[in-house]
């Protein structure tokens, strides 16, 4: 779905650009981004946009997905004003444009393939990383970006808390569950190394948790379902006590900050791109969405819980210290954040 001229998403696009650190160097630029349909490709993309028309700044804007028809759906309103590229990124890519920079925002975020399909997974980012990055050394590409998860902290304790990117807590590498955040910190080293060794600059952006309105349909995070549920009218139903500490970022900030590190970020470093002050617990966060939506938490207690799929992370509160002595500073509180979304949602089921 695209609501690129949603009144609402307008605001937040231009929130968003407003954010971005040294925006002009993004001016003239040819800037490919992988998973477009996504939550944060497609407002990656979005924000391009709104760039090139709020500035005029000729940035030619490449959208790589694995479906054709899912690209013209969610940027049917602007299909003239972007290069679509149609490639499954774990194959042998076949990319003709030469970018100069390059947004990896494609990736498994579906929890439950964890475990049903965890070499899928490790693939998926291990080996889809590692194509793009010949692509890029190969065709001397400016500078590569990573977007990884700030699930690569594994498991730390709450005195631990805001993690720091130098930080590094346990994880099981004999879990199946783990599939994703090893692939995850595996793909970090890939770029590190390419950087070593070729010489590509290659940065990384660790995310936390991302909430905003342009998740897909199939998305089955527990931050997507509780908002499909709310606007549904339905109660929001917690599976556990929904006691796991995070931050979270809106998906404008994600956004900046991630143009951010493209524009003012070091070389074979990681960034962590979230909002430290948005530290809130799962069941606090569905208690705010629901109270935005007139509706009730309920809380259904699994007396068995599937290990291979639940995550073992009980704390992921990430420090922004970091990003924001770039001058990025992450602007959308949770409450402000939920708002927005429920504005954006409901004037696009008026339509």
């Amino acid at each position: 779905m695209s609501f690129y001229n949603n009144k609402f998403y307008q605001k937040d696009l231009e929130r968003a650009v407003d954010n971005i650190v040294d925006v002009q160097k993004l001016f003239g630029k040819k800037i490919l981004v992988t998973g477009a349909t996504g939550l944060i490709g497609s407002a990656l993309v979005d924000s391009l946009l709104k760039i090139n028309e709020s500035e005029n700044a000729n940035i030619q804007i490449y959208a790589l997905g694995r479906n054709k028809e899912k690209l013209e759906e969610r940027f049917s309103e602007n299909i003239e004003d972007i290069n679509f590229i149609i490639q499954d990124i774990n194959e042998i890519l076949k990319i003709e444009v030469k970018a100069d920079i390059v947004i990896h925002a494609a990736s498994n975020a579906n929890p439950q393939t964890y475990s049903t399909d965890p070499i899928g997974t490790i693939k998926g980012n291990v080996q889809a990383t590692l194509n793009l990055l010949d692509y890029c050394s190969k065709n001397g590409i400016d500078q590569f970006i990573y977007i990884s998860s700030g699930e690569v902290y594994g498991q730390l304790t709450s005195a631990d808390v805001p993690f720091t990117e130098e930080m590094s807590g346990y994880i099981d590498s004999l879990s199946v569950r783990s599939c994703y955040i090893l692939s995850k910190k595996m793909a970090e080293n890939v770029c590190v190394s390419y950087s070593y060794e070729y010489g590509l600059k290659t940065k990384i952006v660790r995310l936390s948790h991302v909430f905003g309105a342009n998740y897909t349909s199939k998305d089955n995070r527990v931050s997507a379902l509780f908002f499909m549920d709310a606007l549904a009218g339905k109660d929001i139903v917690l599976r556990s006590l929904g006691n796991h500490l995070r931050s979270y970022v809106y998906v404008t900030d994600a956004v900046s900050g991630i143009f951010t590190v493209a524009t003012s970020g070091e070389n074979a470093t990681a960034y962590n791109v979230t909002h430290t002050a948005n530290e809130i617990t799962l069941a606090e966060f569905a208690k705010a969405i629901a109270k935005e939506a007139g509706i009730q938490v309920r809380f259904d207690i699994e007396e068995e819980v599937n290990l291979a799929s639940a995550t073992p992370i009980s704390f992921a509160v990430l420090s922004d210290k970091k990003l924001r002595k770039k001058a990025w500073v992450p602007k959308v509180t949770i409450e402000e954040g939920i708002h927005t979304i429920f504005n954006i949602l409901r004037e696009e089921s008026q339509k």
